[in-house]
């Protein structure tokens, strides 16, 4: 099993995020908060939606015409993500060491880090393909300075460089820490500054051009709630600011990590022999060119806390690099051992993913996928069976993305997700939790008749926890 995995690791990668896919399907059929917004968006086209550049709800879109709105959908295009992450980082060992074993064991150790194990399998959307566009960009770099610089391949880079721009904004710095590695050493200087990188620079432009328009149209909308989240947690004291938010750095980077390092150590301490050469300096300029970015902007937007999965895009290498250094490994007992240890963390995953939901009364809270929001639908269209023409107002995109993932015909919005496109309909609900929407009561209470509903229901798998909201439904007088 062991030699099934490490040498013919793609076909175990594929078959493990395909078992992904089936797990959540079992497991629940309600989307998470970060899917209920792509769900929302996916309502209507446009060159920009919000604080995050627009490629994945488009990629959504396209799967949507597939599946239809659904979580098989919504699972399928992560998945698919997530599997071409960790082939690329494969390869892209297989590009640096020349060696299977330790390149499936470099991906392999991705398991062992708790953003990617889990964090990027149950919420994450847009810093799921922040990482994926740049294992494939990384992976296209090296493939030019180490293969083969002919034209094509510095178009595929700037197709990937368009790509991971229109994933998130944050991919510049992957884009200045490659141009920061290629100037530093000379080989690699050599083989990509040269005039076929203007190829990957207009074709980088071509893709990014028309969202970068509606970006400089729309600041205020784009970039209001990045500086929000910049600015949370300040205190009147600029060092405090400083020392906080960039001692959080540095305990996120440590953090990130683990325990990985920890196993790694264990392991390959034996084996491990630095090497100086220049794959080595490329990796460690590489993450030193992003880790001072990422220090000066800690430091000069006095934010005082930074959350792991902003260092996932950059450091899925590091455990590469460490394997780097790493002697030539036979089917040893410590490489057994590191692979069961590795297999072991996606296995508790998959357990607690497939348990948890059973678990409410238990732990006395629900999760995001216990909600009833199935039947909270079921129930207004009952009451509207002419739901197609239906406009619903949701207090927020968690509640409005599940009631258009159960009524897709429905035009769903949300104040939280401005400059939606919509109509009112002769029947409108308006559904909220804990604050009801009054600006928008008041713009439609001349014109329609609205009957104030109760719904309480039982959390999934839940007999003592119920959940309770409030909603209107509004017909033409």
């Amino acid at each position: 099993m062991i030699g099934f995995i490490t040498q013919r690791f793609p076909l175990f990668i594929f078959g493990y995020f395909a078992l992904q896919v089936l797990i959540r399907l079992a497991t629940t059929h309600i989307a998470v908060l970060d899917e209920s917004e792509q769900i929302m968006l996916t309502q209507y086209f446009d060159w920009g939606y919000n604080e995050q550049p627009p490629l994945y709800t488009w990629l959504q879109m396209g799967v949507f015409k597939l599946t239809g709105i659904s979580i098989f959908g919504l699972s399928v295009l992560k998945n698919i993500l997530l599997f071409l992450t960790y082939f690329f980082i494969y390869k892209l060992g297989i590009l640096v060491m020349n060696d299977k074993l330790k390149s499936a064991l470099s991906a392999l150790s991705l398991f062992l880090l708790p953003q990617m194990v889990w964090d990027a399998q149950v919420d994450q959307t847009h810093t799921v393909f922040l990482t994926t566009a740049t294992s494939i960009t990384v992976y296209l770099f090296f493939y030019i300075i180490k293969r083969n610089n002919s034209w094509i391949y510095f178009v595929l880079f700037g197709l990937s460089s368009g790509v991971g721009l229109l994933a998130k904004y944050n991919f510049i710095l992957v884009l200045i820490a490659l141009g920061g590695v290629a100037l530093c050493i000379k080989e690699y200087r050599e083989r990509f500054f040269t005039r076929k990188l203007l190829f990957s620079i207009a074709v980088a432009s071509v893709m990014v051009l028309p969202h970068f328009l509606w970006f400089i149209t729309h600041l205020e909308i784009a970039t209001h709630r990045t500086v929000e989240r910049m600015s949370s947690g300040h205190t009147s004291s600029a060092m405090v600011n400083f020392l906080k938010g960039n001692g959080d750095l540095l305990l996120s980077f440590i953090a990130f990590l683990s325990p990985f390092w920890l196993f790694f150590v264990l392991a390959f301490r034996k084996y491990f022999h630095w090497q100086w050469n220049n794959e080595t300096k490329a990796f460690l300029s590489y993450v030193g060119i992003i880790f001072v970015f990422l220090f000066l902007m800690v430091s000069l937007s006095g934010s005082t806390h930074v959350k792991e999965r902003w260092l996932q895009p950059y450091l899925v290498l590091v455990p590469l690099f460490l394997f780097l250094h790493v002697k030539a490994l036979s089917d040893t007992k410590m490489v057994r051992l590191f692979v069961s240890i590795s297999l072991f963390a996606p296995l508790v995953v998959a357990l607690v993913v497939l348990i948890r939901p059973w678990l409410i009364d238990m732990r006395g809270k629900p999760t995001r996928a216990s909600y009833p929001f199935e039947q909270l639908a079921h129930e207004i269209q009952t009451t509207l069976p002419q739901y197609g023409n239906v406009l619903i107002y949701a207090e927020d995109k968690y509640i409005g993305g599940n009631l258009k993932l159960f009524m897709p015909k429905a035009t769903v919005i949300t104040a939280s997700l401005p400059n939606q496109p919509y109509g009112l309909e002769d029947n409108i609900v308006v559904v909220w939790e804990n604050e009801k929407p009054d600006a928008f009561s008041r713009k439609i209470a001349q014109k329609y008749q609205c009957d104030l509903q109760l719904y309480q229901n039982y959390f999934q798998h839940s007999k003592e926890l119920r959940y309770t909201l409030n909603y209107e439904l509004c017909k033409l007088k």
